[in-house]
Parts: C-alpha cells; structure tokens; sequence
C-alpha cells in the first residue's frame, strides 16, 4: 500500500510531463489534417509527395515558434518536448510504437484508394458521413492553426493552468480532427484523424506513467482499469421525471470527476470507453499496477460516495496486460455479468478474479420512532408525513429550479400525453456485445481476394515465379491460392525465409521490413509472432488468412463502433424534435400574492408551502373540469398538462384553457387531494391580465448511453416516431443489416400511472438471452446491394469463437445465413399488474391470450410490414369494418384452440380468406394480388392480429370518421 501510495504521488508530482507529452501525442499528426495529405493519399496523387511528420514545411512560422517554446522535460531520459514529439514521431521509438500499433490494429491491410474529388469520412458500419472537401479543410486546417497558437500563448505565459489548457486544446483538436482522416482508403476511411490521435495518445500517455513508474518501455503492454456500477437501476428509483433528471445528472457528474482524476489529477490514461453503467481508462503496466489500480479505486469509491450521498456504489476492475487492448471487450461483457448482483461491495477484480475489498457496504439506518425508510433511495430514513427523504427532496428541488430557466424541455408527463391522455414509453437497446468481442467486426474485408491477385506487389515476375512453385498447379478459387500460399509461409518459418517472406510481403500494402537479408530471418520471425499476438490464438493458414483479409478491433475500432451508436441515438432525439417543429403550448399566468393569499382558507395562507408543488384548477364549463397546474414562485404559475383536449364554449385547445383562467379560479387543490379546497367558500381568485404562452417539446427522455435510449412521447404519435426510427436505422446501418441488432419496445399507459412500473414493464421486456442469439434465416433485405467489403456474412453460429474465412459467404437469396434480428414488442399497460404479463417462453410471448392471438415479439425489420397492413386496412375499411375482422378470427381462434386435426391450418386460411372478403366487399377484388396475398398470410401468422392491437387498441390510432 505504502508502494501504491508512493506511486500516486509519484504521478502527481510529475504531472506536467505526463500531460504535455499526451498534448505532443495527440498533436504528431496534425500534418494530416493538411488538405496535401488527402491528395497525396488519393488514386491521383496531387500532390505525388506529402510528408505530414515534416511541420516546419507547412504549420505558421508563429505556431512553430510556439511549439518550440514549450520547455524541455523528461521521464527517465524519455525526452518530453512537444516540438520534437510533433517533428520526430516516425523516430520517437515509444512514440512511434504507439502510433505504428494503433494504425496497425485499426486498418488492417487497406487498398482501395479515394478519389481526391470524392473523399468521404465512413461510420465504422460503411455510412457515408462526410464529403471532404479540399477548400474547406484548409480553412479549418489555418483556423486550428490560429487556435493552437492562441492556447500555446495562454498557457506559456500563465493566463490558463495546464489541467485548463489541455481541456481547451483537446476540445479543440476533437472539433477539427473530426473532420480529416487518419486512413484515407476504403473501408478503413473511417478512421478519423480524431479517432487515431486520442487512441495513439492514450496509449503513450499510460507508457509514460509506466516508465514514470519504473517500467521497461521497450515491448511495452498495458491494462485497462473499469470502474463498473448500475446505473439503468439507480435512474430506475425515480418515481418522477424530475427525480429520473436529477439521478441522470448524478451519473454524468461522477463519470466527468473521474475523468478529471484519471485523465488529470492523476493521469494514469484516457477514457476509452463509458455509458451509463461504467467507465474504463487505459492504465500503465508495470509491476506495482494492481497496488496502484486498488488506490485508483479508493480515489474513485470517494466521489461515488460524494456525488450520489453514499447511494451508489460501484466496483472496479483491471484487466491482465495486453498489447493490443483489445482485452476491452471481454471487461465489458465480465462487467456486466456482475452487475446483475444486488449491492455488490465495492470490490476490485483483477483479470476476472475479486482480489481487494475497497470498502464495506454500508449499514441500512435503522428507523426510529416517526421514521420510515425513503421509498426513492431506499437507504435513508425519512419522517413517515413526509414522501421522501430530505436528501431526494432536494434533488427534485434542483431539478425543479433547472426547468424553470429552460422550460422548453418539460419534465411533466402530463405534458406529453395525447388527446386520450395516454403517454408512450420506447425504448431502444443496441446489442454490442459480438462488436466488442471482435466478432462481427471480423466479418468486415478490409482487402479482398482481387485487391491482393491485383497488387503490385503479386503481380511482380520473381514474385509469381515463387508462387508458382508453391501452388502446384493452377487453382480456380483465389480462396484456395491464399490457403496454399499461407500454409507454405508457416510450414517454412524456420527454412525458406526468404522466398516465405517475400509471398508474406504480398498481402501488405506498405513494406514490412524485410528488405535487409542479414537480419531478415529475425525480422520474418518477429513479424510472425507480432501477428500472433494479435489474432491471440494459434497462428494456422484459416487465422492468418483472417488476420490478412478482415479488420481488426482495436480500441480506436470499439470506440468509433459505441461513438456512432451513441450518434444515432443523438440524431433520432434532433428528428424527434424536428416532428415538433411548431412545439406544443403552455400557458403562464400570474396571481397577485396578496390576492391569492387572501383568499385562501385561514389554514393555508402560508403560500410559501404551495411553491414548487403542483395542484389541481377546477372550472365550471370547461370540458375536461380539472385543470393541473404548477406553483413556482411568487405567484407564478403555469399549467402542466397538454392543453389540446380541452374545450371551453366555441373554442378548443390551449386558446380554451386561456379563455377559461380569465373566469378566475373558484376551486384550487392538491393534485393528490383534487376535492380538497383551499380556496374560502364562495371566493374567486382572478387571474392577472398578463396570460401568455410558452412552447416546449412533448419529449421527455429517460436516459441516453451508446447502448440505450428511452423516452416517452405522446401515445397517438408513437407509431409515427417509430416508423422514422426504422428508417433511420435501415438508412444508417444498412451495411451491416443482421449484425447489429436494435431492439425496439413500446409502452404505452395513461398519464397517471406510475412511472416506476413502467419502468419496470420495460425491463422485463425483451431481456431474454434468447433474443441476443443468432439466428438461422434468410436475409431480409435486398441482396442485390453488392460491396465487397460488408457482403460476407455468417454461415454458422460463432459459439465463442471467432470467424475464419471459411465460417463466411457473399449474400445470396435462398441461402441460410446466422444472423442478429432486432425485435420489436409492445404492450398496453391498463392496470399495474399488467407488468406481469410480459414474459416469454422461447421467443415468445408467455401470457396464453399472447400464444393464442399474437405473434409477438415481432422482428424489428417487420415494421414496415405493419405499416403497410395498416394502409391496406385504414385506407380501405371503416373501423367498424376492422373491429369485425379482429372480432371473427380470434373468435374462432379461441374456439378452435383445442382443436386437433392435421388440416386445421389450411382450414383456417380458408376462414380468413373468407372473413376478408366480407369486410372488403367490393374492393377486394379491386386489390393487386400481392396485397391480397399479404392479407391472407398475415392472418395466419398473426401479424394482421398485432397490427390491429397496435393501432386500435394500444396506440388509439384510428382514423376519425
């Protein structure tokens, strides 16, 4: 312990190296933010040469002279200058190995080169994002110029402290490298000069502290150190909006303090991952790191206990060293193994295996007399008049304060119900966890068999000639060449290395360094037991040839993949308010204090207790009676409801509820007590003149993170916002279609149930692990889409493992491949134990009127077919009409459930045919067959069933007639 503590101070002392030498890191490949880089990288090569290590060439002579000034500091004679770092990282062996490993581990082996005129920035899942245009990046290229010499001058001459300093320039250089590529050529184009300089920083920055720390830095290895909790349970607690906000709020102030302890204070790494249960940083490895990493903890457990009032607790791990951390993936998934356990203590687990106890659990109060425990936190005593402890009192007083300086975000529920008062909760979960492990991000070409046949370097004489030799005669599949090729190079490791490693060289685009015969036998071995490492398991023809041919995923990889996750989900929020352009209205209105104190009956005239409380308006005529409104301060009071469903003599919607707060206000009471009046008999409080309106968004959102959204929305406009959710997901993730799943729940309730249950519905649908499994199917997208790159997908279940080549094949119709559907479920929540019907046996629902009736949970790629079911009905049949056809087939499915008899199907069909017809009259002959025939077979499985319960009876879409 004395040693872990030495260490930290150590760190602390010496800072300011470590933190300078990451600005260097993060900064060596500002060249390639030059628009050069991008022409000299491009299939016309304009211009031919671009060295972007060689800055003196091309930065402002003010910036270099400001590079320059930074002064000379060292780590055990690891130079620190970021002039030199910047000049000299092709030299700077530490540097350099940080840099050349995480370019290796990113890209794997690229070829297909960009036009300079069509440059475009990838999602790792192939989307196109951005259109790099030349002009525009070398205005953005001079503007971080300016910047960066800015910075440098505050920082030099003492105007911003250093941890100031690296906040503004790392902000900075997200902006700008964002917009330029660390790898021009396809499909590697998604490596944003971002992506890599944060991933190569990180990395030199642990190394740093490692040799800071005494360790030898010439093959260096790293950790990882996570630091785990619940958070979906703890935000889960809250039983209103504003409580869910402020738990939220907690979560996003730890997770930045400990960004500031780890990445500053005691800058041990970076953040390379986080949502909302945990966060992991890269972590130096030496021999004192799991001393260091349990002080690391003892420094985190402080801040939990700070932050959330000793009501989260979290725990921690470190993960073995590795080279590649590609080791991320399986503390993520061991992570959430343990998570599923109840007040976990606050432990730190060394590679999987609990090894110290940071802190006991802490004691439960135990109450004293007109006491209870708080139902909210469920940790600390509250006196039994009062709803909730004293600290979740505040918490909602905070949250509360918040929405009144930005009141176009609502935290009332009420405010988003629709006109039948019914609120919709959707969820959206991605499904990671075979991204993170590698898996899927195998099944991605990073070069093809005909980029490699093609090559210059294949198609050289001497090099065929070897080749020939090894081949044996002419082979068809190009597969069965590489096989033959490959196998050859290991059979011949330790005998014809030379020719081994010329055939070797051919699947590199860049040399591999084996030109010195004198040393190329080592070489060949050292670049042999390099690519071991990597792959982590027997280096064989079928791994290599995976090794060659697909990416690899390095962290810079997993943390593009959760960043556009984490993206899209941000994008589906902006379209979501984009649905409300116009927005919906509340309404303000004053009343005089002195009035409403006077009127008010003798034992409530301290209208100080009516503040930040909401209560319940009743006024004769308007239509509904009871109007909820809000108390913030001084008279200021605001309604809290949706105003569309009102009515007031001949007007309707918020300019009714107006009309009617100008009668004045004869009945005024707390919404948990709506016939308790606290006006005097007889007396009318009048509104001020001064009513006016404010507009907000019907959107409350629960929760973001890269792996979930939830958010509630007005019920009648669920079926909208899930229709742009589907297409935004075909639109971005197209690529990669059945391998990467989006799950899709819908929820919807009235506006005063309990939002803690709905919360809980939530989690119980969908959570089966049967529905992360892959499944055999056909694909159900169009395969005609050809790109060489995304095509392969699998023909077998991974089972643990990782892909070869021959687990994979180009799409094809008609062919059964295993893949990763996404769902969709939904249910009406009428009643609180309606929970309880949402179970699943297999991948079905549970619940016998769900087996009966149902074909739920659906595949989420089925949307669009609902959709269009619900056309074919609404655009053609009266509700009646669509009330009779739900009312006669599950009448006779109900009469036939007991029914055995081998034609029972067929019969049925026939029965549906016949039921369609009659609710179709005429028109059903005026309908294309193929519509006809979708009619039919979506009586059979069900899915005409699911679609009439999702816009009848859940959602209350019918049209108006």
């Amino acid at each position: 312990m004395v040693m872990g503590m030495s260490n930290i101070k150590n760190i602390r002392k010496r800072r300011k190296e470590v933190l300078l030498g990451e600005i260097g890191a993060l900064l060596h490949d500002i060249g390639k933010l030059h628009p050069n880089f991008i022409g000299t990288n491009s299939i016309e090569k304009m211009p031919p040469r671009f060295f972007h290590a060689n800055i003196d060439d091309f930065l402002k002579t003010e910036l270099i002279s400001a590079l320059k000034a930074f002064e000379d500091l060292e780590i055990n004679v690891e130079p620190i200058r970021i002039y030199n770092i910047i000049s000299e990282h092709h030299r700077n062996n530490v540097l350099q190995g940080c840099d050349r490993k995480d370019s290796a581990d990113d890209k794997g082996i690229v070829r297909r080169k960009q036009s300079i005129t069509d440059t475009v920035i990838s999602s790792p899942f192939g989307y196109p994002k951005e259109k790099i245009h030349l002009n525009c990046l070398q205005k953005e290229f001079d503007d971080l110029q300016t910047i960066l010499v800015r910075l440098f001058k505050y920082y030099i001459s003492g105007v911003v402290n250093l941890s100031l300093f690296r906040r503004m320039l790392m902000k900075e250089a997200q902006v700008f490298f964002s917009h330029g590529l660390g790898e021009t050529r396809i499909p590697s184009n998604d490596v944003t000069l971002w992506d890599h300089s944060y991933s190569t920083a990180s990395r030199f920055k642990s190394i740093l502290v490692a040799n800071l720390c005494g360790a030898d830095i010439k093959d260096p290895e790293l950790r990882i150190f996570g630091i785990f909790w619940n958070g979906i349970e703890f935000i889960n607690k809250g039983r209103k909006i504003a409580e869910i906000k402020a738990r939220k709020e907690i979560i996003e102030r730890i997770k930045e303090k400990l960004k500031g302890k780890f990445e500053d204070e005691i800058p041990v790494g970076n953040s390379i991952y986080e949502d909302i249960n945990g966060i992991c940083f890269t972590f130096p490895e030496f021999d004192r790191a799991e001393e260091l990493a349990n002080q690391c903890a003892k420094e985190a457990l402080k801040i939990f206990l700070e932050e959330s009032e000793n009501e989260l607790w979290p725990f921690f791990t470190l993960s073995k060293p590795s080279k590649t951390l590609t080791v991320l993936a399986s503390e993520l998934k061991f992570a959430s193994s343990r998570r599923v356990y109840p007040k976990i203590t606050p432990a730190l687990f060394i590679d999987k295996k609990q090894k110290k106890i940071i802190a006991d659990n802490p004691e439960m109060p135990i109450p004293q007399e007109g006491e209870d425990i708080c139902p909210l936190c469920r940790l600390r005593a509250k006196p039994i008049e009062k709803e909730r402890c004293e600290i979740c009192s505040e918490r909602i007083r905070g949250r509360l304060a918040n929405w009144s300086n930005k009141k176009e975000n609502t935290i009332w529920i009420d405010e988003v119900a629709d006109k039948n008062n019914r609120i919709a909760l959707i969820a959206l979960n991605f499904d990671l966890d075979k991204w993170f492990d590698g898996t899927m991000v195998g099944t991605i070409y990073s070069q093809t068999y005909k980029d490699w046949k093609h090559s210059k370097k294949w198609e050289k004489k001497n090099v065929k000639k070897n080749a020939n030799s090894v081949l044996n005669g002419p082979i068809e599949a190009i597969k069965d060449h590489v096989y033959k090729i490959l196998n050859y190079i290991l059979e011949n490791e330790d005998s014809n290395e030379e020719k081994a490693a010329k055939l070797l060289d051919t699947f590199f685009e860049e040399e591999i360094g084996l030109r010195n015969k004198k040393d190329l036998k080592k070489e060949f071995k050292n670049h042999l037991q390099n690519i071991r490492e990597n792959i982590g398991a027997d280096l064989n023809k079928e791994n290599l040839a995976t090794y060659l041919f697909t990416q690899n995923p390095s962290p810079a990889r997993l943390y593009r993949i959760w960043k556009e996750t984490e993206e899209f989900f941000d994008l589906l929020i902006n379209k979501i308010t984009d649905i409300y352009a116009y927005r919906w209205k509340r309404i303000g209105f004053s009343i005089d204090t002195h009035e409403l104190k006077g009127r008010l009956k003798e034992e409530y005239k301290n209208i100080k207790e009516l503040e930040k409380g909401s209560l319940i308006i009743k006024i004769s005529g308007l239509d509904p009676e009871t109007l909820l409104v809000f108390h913030d301060r001084n008279g200021e009071f605001y309604t809290i409801e949706s105003l569309g469903k009102f009515k007031f003599k001949n007007k309707v919607g918020e300019e009714a509820v107006k009309e009617a707060l100008k009668q004045g206000i004869k009945h005024l009471a707390p919404e948990d007590e709506p016939e308790k009046n606290l006006i005097e008999v007889g007396k009318t409080i009048k509104t001020e003149d001064n009513l006016y309106f404010e507009k907000y968004y019907p959107l409350i959102e629960i929760n973001r993170s890269p792996l979930s959204l939830r958010f509630i929305v007005p019920a009648l406009d669920s079926v909208k916002i899930i229709e742009m959710i589907a297409e935004l997901y075909n639109k971005r993730f197209e690529k990669v279609l059945g391998k990467l799943p989006l799950n899709l729940k819908l929820l919807v309730a009235k506006r005063k149930f309990p939002l803690y249950i709905l919360l809980e519905a939530e989690k119980r649908m969908l959570k089966d692990e049967e529905f992360k499994k892959q499944t055999p199917m056909d694909p159900w997208w169009s395969v005609e889409r050809l790109d060489e790159h995304y095509n392969f997908y699998p023909i077998k279940p991974a089972n643990g493992e990782k892909y070869t080549l021959d687990d994979l094949s180009r799409l094809s119709r008609g062919k059964i491949f295993y893949l990763y559907p996404g769902y969709f479920d939904f249910e009406l929540l009428s009643a609180t134990t309606d929970r309880y019907n949402i179970c699943y046996e297999g991948k079905k629902r549970g619940h016998e009127d769900h087996r009966l009736f149902s074909g739920r949970p659906l595949y989420f790629h089925q949307i669009p077919q609902i959709l269009e079911l619900w056309d074919l009905l609404s655009s053609n049949l009266s509700n009646s009409q669509i009330n009779f056809i739900e009312k006669a087939l599950t009448s006779k499915l109900r009469e036939w459930k007991n029914v055995k008899d081998a034609n029972k199907e067929n019969t049925f069909r026939i029965f549906a045919e016949t039921t369609l017809k009659d609710a179709f009259g005429h028109k059903w002959d005026g309908l294309r067959e193929e519509n006809r025939f979708f009619l039919i077979s979506s009586s059979i499985n069900m899915l005409l069933l699911d679609t009439i319960n999702l816009f009848t009876h859940v959602t209350g879409c019918l049209k108006d007639e």
